[in-house]
């Protein structure tokens, strides 16, 4: 900042601090309570009257403000004694709170006692508590600022943080901060609590010290300083002053909160607005004393708005070590949201004793706002201070208050008319209090009490403003209204005059002297300024104002005039349809009565046809032809012509009936229509031989299988009617048809039968799509001829034909091994009537040790036939035992090979000599014999084997050769 601007700024201050640094305030000590005590800390509810109080050594009481008993409930929190108890805050005096020198809050609501700990949510020792009146509570969102659902709760300041206790729940609620944390002030109207985790404005500024300031509107942000230059190194306590009074429950009070806070070196103050930085100036006050408690307190607050900020107060007050101290009033008392300027008196009628609380007394927290006492903790009892502003106020000076509605405040006397008012309004922007009085020529006005007064008569009026809290009022500047006699006259016309268009009418009213006129037409001034209004030609409204004095005008009521021409005549038939050859009467009706208009003359008539003149003159004439017909009535206001209307006479087309074919057989079901438009205006019948069918009114069509003579009639609306020439119906009889199947066994499919019709006339069509006698047939059905004759009757029969499906076999194939003899047996299903195996009869099984082919053929109870080919083949392989060899070396047939014992591990082979002696024995043979015994040669000769395997019981047996 440059030091021109801290020149000025030291000028304005100074100026500033000239006019407002006086003393503005008394107070006087009412009530001293619990004389000896060393009283701690107090707390006001403002919920209700009681003041709760904590003294030294645990002990609790009660206050009730107003009667101002006194109650002790020490004994109920003896359960905690172990802790020395810190602070308390009271809810209403059923439900208060004590913090304690621990992680500890004791809460006693209804008469009993719970311990609110740690688990419970209580974050670390507790430093201060408070109420949360602005029903909001702040976390350690952003910059702390970040509002939670409403709730009602105690502010919990801690060592490690700040959390808030839903007391109507019993539950801690979400979103505690996590740094040391103190709660400063929490009254009706203001609450304050260190926000440290938001932290300095700037990087690096460790001594600002965050604040946050809650209003019932919003929430504010602001900074003290600590710990730097000439700021002492402890904040003790902490408030903001509104600095405007009007702004106190409106969103932008906090350009102007003050803020103040006490530390061990005194006082320091700053403006929350600029209180980011320390270029903006700050003050310090009763420097070297040691500060327990700042606050303020409000007065006068109804007379704060505008030019009445001499009037309205708000006294900062100061707890001491060294007594109590209290200053001027800072209402408006800063300039460009600077600071504002106090100067420090000493209560001397308490000494010099240490304040530990001080605690404002309010009866009434929203308009009128009324702080009427001061509650003073101090090391040797408790004191009840009472405000005094009066002594400092002129009671004598008129407030500029009231003024003429529609008129500026210089504006203070005004001339009326008699049975004429005028408005004079209270102006809130002076005293807004609402505790108010008008007066009249010296006296209460008798239930005026309100902000605006309807003054009719003369006199002098003027309001008296009371203090809510105290014996001062004031009296508003004074308006002076004086009277001047209405006018009399008479303006004795109906309210609706009704003339014939064409002439003029008048009005008039009384002519006298010093009266002045003026006419109105439809609401607006018409320019006649006489007694009389002539020559009036057109419908409006019209009314005449008449003026005794200037500025004042009394109105007559106001005259319809109505200048009535002729109605457009309406034309009307005596039927609502006509026939052809009927005659119809149309009448000309003119809607209006003409008995109360002026001038009125009779009717004449004029008709015409299709544009035409016709003959006659009277209001209603005969007509008998169709055509668009019209009439003029002529009166006194001329000639005024009917709409067209439209004469038909009804004249019906003749209905034929035909039918929906040329011919009917007997049985048939005939169907008869009618060229006729069903619709709700006309009704149709159906008659049979001259009688009705009352079943079939109203169809284009009807079925029927009764013959006869037919014929519809047709009437409209109108009662027109008209016939249908007669259509005789009748029915012939069908022709006959029979079915002949000419094969007539049984038949299986794949075989061909054939199925004739015999018919007497017409034509046949077979349900295949076939028109011959005869046609042929491969499968099951059902098989329709239908015959046709030349009037369309038709007759037809159906033959069923049943084809039974073959018989189906699926025998599997088989095998066997030949070279052990083995058998096999075939199973054809059973049920069948025949079977034949290879051509010979059998039963449904066949044995076989052949391979080769099998041929079944079976038979079923229908006669039909199916045959199968069934392979039979081998499932071992051949054995080829050779009846010699010759073991001489010469690398051809040197063994015994068998062909077809490999792969048979279980064969056993034995050769046995002429003797009966075993040469040779080989399980499973995968080394041919080489024809010897023990290592040495046999002689040639010839040699006995048995083979057999485990598979089979079959054993082969034989003679081998050997020759050298």
């Amino acid at each position: 900042m440059s030091r021109l601007r801290y020149l000025l700024l030291l000028i304005l201050i100074a100026t500033v601090y000239k006019v407002h640094a006086q003393q503005d305030m008394d107070l006087h000590l009412s009530n001293t309570f619990l004389p000896g005590k060393n009283i701690l800390k107090i707390k006001r509810d403002f919920h209700d009257p009681y003041l709760w109080v904590l003294a030294k050594n645990n002990e609790v009481y009660r206050i009730n403000s107003v009667t101002k008993q006194v109650d002790d409930f020490s004994d109920k929190f003896t359960a905690y004694g172990n802790f020395r108890f810190t602070d308390i805050a009271g809810v209403n005096k059923d439900l208060v709170f004590v913090a304690t020198n621990a992680d500890v809050l004791l809460e006693y609501k209804n008469s009993a006692l719970k311990k609110i700990g740690n688990p419970d949510g209580v974050l670390g020792a507790i430093t201060s508590i408070g109420t949360d009146y602005t029903g909001t509570y702040v976390t350690d969102n952003t910059r702390g600022l970040a509002g939670r659902p409403t709730a009602n709760s105690i502010i919990i300041g801690t060592d490690k943080g700040m959390c808030h206790y839903d007391y109507d729940n019993d539950v801690m609620l979400a979103g505690s901060s996590k740094v040391p944390a103190k709660v400063f002030d929490a009254t009706y109207r203001t609450e304050m609590f260190s926000d440290l985790e938001y932290g300095p404005w700037y990087p690096g500024q460790d001594y600002q010290y965050d604040v946050i300031e809650l209003t019932q509107w919003t929430i504010y942000g602001g900074w003290l300083y600590y710990k730097y230059q000439d700021f002492a190194n402890s904040i003790n306590t902490a408030c903001y002053t509104y600095g405007w009074i009007d702004d106190m429950n409106t969103a932008n009070a906090g350009v102007y909160f003050i803020q103040i806070w006490g530390t061990e070196d005194g006082i320091f103050q700053n403006n929350r607005n600029y209180s980011y930085t320390l270029d903006w100036p700050h003050k310090q006050y009763l420097k070297g004393i040691n500060i327990n408690k700042v606050t303020s307190i409000l007065g006068l607050v109804g007379f704060g708005y505008l030019n009445q900020k001499a009037i309205s107060k708000e006294n900062v007050l100061a707890g001491t070590d060294n007594g109590l101290y209290f200053t001027n009033s800072g209402y408006k008392n800063n300039i460009d949201g600077l600071m504002g300027n106090y100067t420090f008196f000493h209560y001397d009628p308490l000494g010099n004793k240490k304040i530990n609380d001080i605690c404002v007394n309010a009866t009434s927290y929203t308009t009128p706002v009324c702080e009427d006492g001061v509650w003073v903790a101090a090391i040797d009892g408790l004191y009840l201070l009472k405000p005094d502003f009066g002594a400092y106020v002129d009671k004598k000076q008129q407030l500029q208050a009231i003024q003429f509605e529609g008129n500026g405040p210089e504006v203070t006397k005004i001339e009326l008319c008699a049975n004429v008012s005028i408005n004079a309004y209270f102006s809130s922007y002076v005293y807004n209090d609402n505790i108010q009085q008008w007066y009249k020529d010296g006296k209460e006005m008798a239930n005026q009490s309100g902000t605006s007064l309807s003054i009719k008569e003369a006199g002098e009026y003027y309001v008296v403003m009371y203090d809510p809290c105290s014996e001062v009022h004031f009296e508003s500047n004074h308006l002076t209204v004086t009277q001047v006699a209405a006018p009399v006259f008479s303006f004795n016309y109906p309210d609706v005059l009704n003339y014939c268009a064409g002439s003029s009418a008048s009005l008039k009213t009384d002519d006298k002297p010093n009266y002045q006129y003026r006419w109105y037409k439809d609401g607006v001034l018409n320019g006649n300024t006489t007694a009389t209004l002539d020559n009036i030609t057109e419908t409006a409204k019209y009314k005449v104002e008449v003026s005794a004095c200037a500025g004042n005008w009394v109105a007559s009521k106001e005259v319809q005039v109505n200048f009535i021409t002729i109605p457009t005549p309406v034309l009307a038939t005596d039927k609502a349809s006509y026939c052809d050859g009927d005659q119809a009467t149309l009448s000309a009706k003119v809607l209006i009565d003409a008995s109360a208009i002026l001038n009125w003359t009779s009717y004449q008539y004029a008709w015409y046809k299709d544009g035409s003149p016709i003959t006659g003159s009277a209001a209603a004439i005969n007509v008998s032809q169709p055509g668009k017909y019209k009439v003029t009535v002529s009166g006194c206001s001329g000639s005024v012509s009917s709409a067209e209307l439209q004469v038909d006479f009804i004249k019906l087309p003749k209905p034929v009936v035909s039918a929906s074919k040329p011919a009917y057989c007997i049985g048939d079901m005939a169907q008869l229509i009618a060229n006729v438009n069903i619709d709700p205006f006309t009704t149709v019948s159906w008659l049979r031989d001259g009688n009705i069918l009352p079943d079939e009114q109203d169809k284009a069509s009807i079925t029927t299988n009764i013959g006869g003579n037919y014929t519809v009639t047709v009437v409209s609306a109108g009662s027109c009617s008209i016939a249908s020439s007669v259509y005789n119906l009748g029915f012939t009889p069908p022709p006959t048809v029979s079915i002949q199947q000419i094969v007539n066994t049984t038949l299986c499919d794949g075989q061909t039968v054939d199925l004739k019709a015999s018919y007497t006339s017409g034509t046949v069509t077979w349900s295949t799509g076939a028109t011959s006698d005869k046609i042929s047939i491969q499968h099951s059905g059902t098989f329709k001829a239908t015959v046709t004759t030349t009037a369309g009757c038709t007759v037809d029969e159906s033959a069923t034909v049943q084809y039974f499906p073959n018989p189906t076999l699926n025998v599997p194939s088989a095998t066997l091994c030949q070279y052990t003899n083995e058998s096999i047996t075939l199973t054809a299903p059973a049920g069948f009537v025949k079977y034949e195996w290879n051509g010979q009869p059998g039963t449904n099984t066949f044995t076989t040790n052949k391979l080769g082919s099998v041929i079944l053929t079976v038979t079923d109870n229908n006669g039909c036939q199916a045959s199968q080919t069934i392979a039979i083949s081998s499932h071992c392989d051949d054995i080829h035992i050779p009846n010699a060899f010759s073991p001489n070396g010469d690398g051809h047939n040197d063994t015994w090979v068998i062909a077809g014992l490999e792969g048979d591990p279980t064969t056993t082979v034995r050769v046995y000599n002429r003797l009966g002696s075993m040469v040779f024995q080989s399980q499973g043979y995968a080394t041919p014999w080489n024809g010897t015994y023990n290592g040495s040669k046999l002689p040639a000769s010839v040699y006995y084997y048995v083979i057999s395997t485990k598979g089979t019981k079959q054993v082969l047996s034989g003679s081998v050769t050997i020759f050298n």
